[in-house]
């Protein structure tokens, strides 16, 4: 392999492109600059009366696109209806165990009262809503202690045997 050396010499390495023939550009009649867009903050400057004529659509007066429809960003609870509402009061342990203390003959502390004040108050108002009787109810309940079986109403005698058949 023949090898050569660098040369010093600063030259073109190819000859170099002839420029066509340069025809001269006539300038034209001159025309307006095509926009880039809108100016900087333009959509926050108030619309002037004019435009709002020539717009079709009459709406609102804020240039932006899109819906301003908050957006909520935490799951909200669907409401518990008054019927599901009504249960879960009757339901709550604590709210029970508390009644139990307070026919117990114990006092309640601050919290506590004020807790089970504000349930009743609920559980009240509920029943109101949904029409049901709580007056009715105790009435029913006094009306069953006549009811009551009691194995001392009968004698041993009056019962069949039924060990028998």
């Amino acid at each position: 392999m023949t090898r050569q050396k660098k040369s010093r010499k600063s030259g073109p390495l190819a000859p170099r492109k002839v420029d066509r023939l340069s025809v001269p550009k006539v300038a034209s009649t001159p025309k307006k600059a095509k926009g880039k867009g809108r100016p900087a903050g333009s959509r926050l400057a108030p619309v002037k009366p004019k435009e709002i004529s020539n717009q079709k659509v009459p709406g609102s007066t804020d240039p932006r696109h899109g819906s301003k429809k908050p957006i909520p960003l935490a799951v909200s609870k669907a409401a518990l209806t008054p019927a599901e509402a009504f249960a879960a009061i009757e339901d709550d342990e604590k709210l029970q165990s508390l009644l139990a203390r307070i026919e117990d003959g114990q006092v309640l502390n601050k919290t506590d009262q004020a807790y089970v004040d504000s349930q009743l108050e609920r559980y009240q108002a509920l029943a109101a809503e949904l029409g049901i009787d709580l007056e009715a109810e105790d009435d029913d309940r006094e009306d069953d202690d006549d009811w009551e079986y009691d194995t001392s109403d009968m004698l041993d005698e009056d019962l069949p045997d039924l060990d028998k058949s």
